[in-house]
């Protein structure tokens, strides 16, 4: 979130342009505002992250600081991940049908949990549950865990957003990435008891399947 508002948006968006780095006179002539102002906003970008400085270089005859964008600064401006996922998943659909695609999602999702085992290796089921939780918060989700009905049972897991609401309106089969992630770091089947698409519910809620 840029604290300065859209002339931030437009300082960081002169940095993009100029991928070598501008100056403070250069950014101040572009955006039509003065030096100190320009000063003002890129101290206040910088310590957020979004520019750094670069390597001075001669402007007007003697060494000026030029400012670049970083990784973060380009993280602002909007990417088409949504529209790319979509085109992939038609096109999977299309080739191996519905059901295998929602296999194949299911076990990209178990690969995936591969990453994340160190994190719940030596924990208790329970323990296990509530670092599941924590990993999908800070993938985007708002997860939370929920009692079981049933005395003695293990705590669910209850959403109350889907981080891939307009792809999975058309392609249910995305679901079972997160089954085949949660089923791999758990080491036990898993059961979608309910999903805010298909029951048209407020939540997608998940239950471990006791294990034998």
């Amino acid at each position: 979130m840029l604290s300065g508002g859209e002339t931030q948006r437009r300082l960081l968006a002169q940095l993009l342009e100029v991928k070598s780095g501008l100056s403070v006179d250069e950014l101040a002539g572009r955006l039509d505002i003065s030096r100190s102002a320009v000063k003002q906003h890129l101290s206040g970008l910088e310590r957020d992250g979004y520019v750094a400085r670069g390597s001075a270089r001669k402007t007007g005859g003697r060494p000026g600081q030029i400012y670049v964008l970083t990784e973060s600064g380009i993280g602002i401006f909007p990417k088409q991940y949504s529209w790319f996922s979509r085109i992939l998943l038609q096109t999977l659909r299309g080739r191996i049908g519905e059901a295998d695609l929602g296999e194949f999602m299911f076990n990209l999702g178990v690969d995936m949990s591969a990453m994340a085992l160190p994190r719940i290796t030596g924990k208790t089921r329970i323990e296990r549950i509530a670092e599941i939780v924590r990993i999908m918060n800070e993938t985007g989700f708002v997860a939370q865990t929920v009692p079981d009905e049933e005395p003695g049972k293990l705590p669910r897991i209850e959403c109350r957003n889907c981080v891939y609401h307009d792809l999975s309106k058309d392609y249910p089969e995305v679901c079972q990435f997160d089954i085949g992630f949660i089923s791999g770091l758990m080491g036990a089947g898993v059961d979608q008891e309910e999903c805010m698409q298909r029951d048209d519910g407020q939540v997608c809620r998940f239950r471990f399947v006791p294990l034998a």
